[in-house]
C-alpha cells in the first residue's frame, strides 16, 4: 500500500504540470491553466515534505528502461525546487499582467517538469532528457520580455545551452558504454576504473559546468537574470542553477576513487569563481546583474567542495552533507532575495521600507553572519576541508573567510543600492496576498533553516564559531560604512565623485557577461575582416585576374596550341624518349633505395 501511494504520488508530479501545460495552451481551457498553474508544484511538495526517500520505481516499457524515484541527496534537491518553484508561481500569479500569464506559465510548467524529472530520474537517458526539457524551456523565460536586452540575452543563453547539452550526451553515452548499463547507482564505480574516466570528467565538467555557471562558462547568467521577469529569476537562481551540481553528484565517481588532479581543477576553478564573480558584481549598477554575479560566486563554493570530494574520498559522506545543507542554504536565500527585489519594484511608501528591511535576513543569511543558515554551511564546509591535503587545507581556510568578506560587501552594495531613492520608479500597488505572502514564507524558512534537523549541531553554536562567523560581516560593515562617509570628513582633494557605490567608489563599469565584452570584439573584427576581405578585395582581385586570363586568351591560340601537343605526343619518337625517361627515373629510384 505505501508502495502505491509512493507511486501515485511520484507519477502526479510528473503529469500534474503537464496537464497544466495543455491547458495554458489551449483557448478553451486557458483561463483555469491560469488559475490553477500557482498550484502546478504541490504534488512535488507533498513528495518531498511528507513522503521523502522511497524505493526505485522502474518502468522496463518505457524508452530504454526508466528509474524513478528519490533517495537521500534527491530528496534534498527536491525539497527545495519544489518550495521555490510553488512559491514563485504563486508570486507570478499577482507579480504579471493577466495577458501574460498563459504565455509565462506555459514556459514556467515545463521548466519546472524538467527540473523535478531530472531530480526524481535514476538512470540517465530519463535524466538527459528531463534535463534538456528544462534548459530549453527556460529560453522562454528568458525572453519573455520581449525586448533587445531578452533577445540578446536568450541567444547567449541558446548557444550556450546546445554546447552544453552536445557536451552532456556524450558524457553520459560514453558512462553508458563503458559501464554497459544506464543506472546512475550502478556506473559510478565501473566508471572509476576505466581508462576513459578523465573523458567523461572533461565533458561533464563542461555540460554541467554551464548550469552551474563555472567561471568562463557563466557569461549567461548576468545575462539572463536582469531580463526574465522576477519568478523566473527566482527559479534560475536558486534552483536550475542546482542542477549541474546535482548532475556532478550523480555522474562523478564522488567516494569512489581519488582523483587528486581533478579535485584541485575544480576547488581552482570553484575559488576563481568565488572572488571573481563579487570584484565584477561590485561594479554593476542593476540589483539582479548584482545577484546574479553573487550566485556565480556562491555556486564556486559549491564547485571547490565538490572538488574537495574528488581529493578526499574518504571524506565523501560528511562533504556530501555539507554541498547538501549549503545547496538548501543557497537556495532559499538567493530564491528570497529575487521575490524581494520584485516587492521593492511594486510597492511604495512604508511597504518598500517594509520590504527593504525584509531584505536583510537572506541578505545576513548568504554572508554568513552568526545565527543564520549561512553560519552553519559555511561553519560545515570550513569542518571538512580539514580532511584536503596541507596545503589545500591552508588554502581553504585562508580563502573561506575573505569569501565570507567579499559576500558580504557584495549583499551591503545591493542592499545600498535599493535603499536609494528613485524619482522614476513606476509604483504600483501592491498586491499583498499574491506577493508578499510567498515572499514571506520564503523568509520564514530562510530564518528556521539553522534550526532544522538537517543542519542543527550542538557543536555549530560555540562562541568560537559565532565570532568567526561575525567578523567577516564586521569588517565588511565597516569597510561599507568608511566608503559611504567618507566624502563627508575627508578633504576636498581625496574626495570622489562618482556616483556609484556608496561613498562614490568602484567607477568602474564591466558589462553584464564580463568576458563575453572583449569575446564579441575579437568575433566582430575577425568577421568584418573576413567581409571586408570577400566584398571587397577579393572581387578586385578576381577582375584583376579575368582581365590578365583574357589578355593571355587574345594573344595566345589555346586550340590550335593544345592540337600540336597531341599531335606531337602521339609520334614514336615522343613516346619512345617518353619511356625512357621514366625507365631512368625508376632505376635510379630503386638503386638509392
Amino acid at each position: 500500500m505505501m508502495s502505491f501511494t509512493i507511486l501515485f504520488w511520484l507519477v502526479l508530479t510528473l503529469t500534474w504540470p503537464l496537464m497544466l501545460v495543455g491547458m495554458t495552451t489551449c483557448t478553451a481551457t486557458r483561463a483555469w491553466g491560469c488559475r490553477l498553474s500557482p498550484w502546478a508544484a504541490v504534488p512535488a511538495v507533498i513528495l518531498a515534505v511528507f513522503i521523502g526517500p522511497s524505493e526505485t520505481f522502474y518502468f522496463s516499457w518505457l524508452l530504454l528502461g526508466t528509474e524513478l524515484g528519490l533517495d537521500d541527496t534527491g530528496h534534498i534537491f527536491l525539497l527545495l525546487t519544489a518550495l521555490l518553484w510553488w512559491l514563485a508561481a504563486v508570486y507570478a500569479k499577482g507579480y504579471l499582467p493577466l495577458i501574460e500569464q498563459a504565455r509565462f506559465f506555459s514556459f514556467f510548467n515545463v521548466a519546472m517538469l524538467g527540473n523535478v524529472g531530472l531530480i526524481l530520474a535514476q538512470d540517465m537517458l530519463s535524466f538527459y532528457l528531463f534535463f534538456t526539457l528544462m534548459s530549453f524551456a527556460s529560453y522562454g523565460l528568458v525572453v519573455h520580455e520581449r525586448h533587445a536586452a531578452a533577445s540578446y540575452a536568450g541567444k547567449i543563453y541558446i548557444i550556450l545551452v546546445i554546447v552544453g547539452e552536445v557536451a552532456l550526451f556524450a558524457a553520459l553515452a560514453w558512462a553508458a558504454v563503458i559501464a554497459e548499463t544506464l543506472s546512475f547507482e550502478f556506473a559510478r564505480p565501473v566508471i572509476a576504473q576505466s581508462s576513459l574516466l578523465d573523458w567523461v570528467i572533461s565533458l561533464a565538467l563542461i555540460g554541467f559546468g554551464i548550469k552551474a555557471g563555472v567561471i568562463i562558462l557563466h557569461v549567461w547568467l548576468p545575462l539572463a537574470h536582469p531580463v526574465a521577469p522576477t519568478p523566473a529569476s527566482a527559479v534560475l537562481s536558486g534552483s536550475m542553477i542546482k542542477a549541474g551540481l546535482l548532475g556532478w553528484l550523480k555522474l562523478l565517481p564522488l567516494g569512489e576513487a581519488l582523483m587528486h588532479s581533478w579535485g584541485g581543477l575544480f576547488i581552482t576553478l570553484g575559488l576563481i569563481a568565488a572572488f571573481y564573480a563579487v570584484a565584477v558584481g561590485l561594479m554593476q549598477h542593476d540589483a539582479k546583474t548584482l545577484l546574479a554575479y553573487s550566485s556565480i560566486s556562491q555556486m564556486g563554493v559549491l564547485t571547490a567542495a565538490v572538488g574537495l570530494g574528488l581529493m578526499v574520498p574518504a571524506a565523501w559522506p560528511g562533504i556530501l552533507a555539507t554541498i547538501l545543507v549549503y545547496t538548501l542554504h543557497h537556495g532559499l536565500a538567493k530564491g528570497s532575495l529575487f521575490l524581494g527585489v520584485g516587492v521593492l519594484g511594486k510597492c511604495s511608501g512604508h511597504w518598500r521600507r517594509l520590504a527593504w528591511v525584509g531584505l536583510w535576513l537572506p541578505a545576513l543569511a548568504l554572508a554568513g553572519a552568526p545565527f543564520t543558515s549561512g553560519m552553519v554551511a559555511k561553519t560545515l564546509l570550513k569542518v571538512q576541508t580539514l580532511h584536503a591535503p596541507d596545503i589545500w587545507s591552508a588554502v581553504f581556510q585562508t580563502l573561506l573567510p575573505c569569501s565570507a568578506i567579499a559576500t558580504a560587501l557584495l549583499l551591503g552594495k545591493f542592499l545600498f543600492m535599493l535603499s536609494q531613492p528613485v524619482s522614476t520608479r513606476k509604483t504600483e500597488p501592491l498586491s499583498v496576498p499574491t506577493l508578499m505572502v510567498p515572499w514571506v514564507v520564503l523568509l520564514m524558512l530562510v530564518a528556521s533553516l539553522p534550526w532544522w534537523p538537517l543542519a542543527s549541531e550542538t557543536d555549530l553554536w560555540s562562541g568560537d564559531i559565532l565570532l568567526d562567523s561575525l567578523w567577516p560581516v564586521m569588517l565588511a560593515g565597516l569597510i561599507m560604512l568608511v566608503s559611504v562617509t567618507r566624502n563627508q570628513w575627508l578633504p576636498r582633494r581625496f574626495a570622489i565623485n562618482s556616483p556609484t557605490f556608496g561613498g562614490q567608489i568602484f567607477s568602474l563599469r564591466i558589462p553584464p557577461g564580463d568576458i563575453l565584452a572583449p569575446i564579441e570584439w575579437i568575433i566582430h573584427y575577425i568577421l568584418n575582416g573576413a567581409r571586408r576581405l570577400c566584398c571587397d578585395e577579393l572581387p578586385h582581385r578576381y577582375q584583376s585576374l579575368q582581365s590578365f586570363l583574357q589578355r593571355i586568351r587574345t594573344t595566345i591560340e589555346w586550340q590550335h596550341l593544345i592540337e600540336r601537343l597531341e599531335w606531337q605526343l602521339c609520334r614514336w619518337p615522343t613516346a619512345l624518349m617518353g619511356f625512357l625517361v621514366l625507365g631512368l627515373i625508376l632505376g635510379w629510384g630503386k638503386m638509392s633505395f
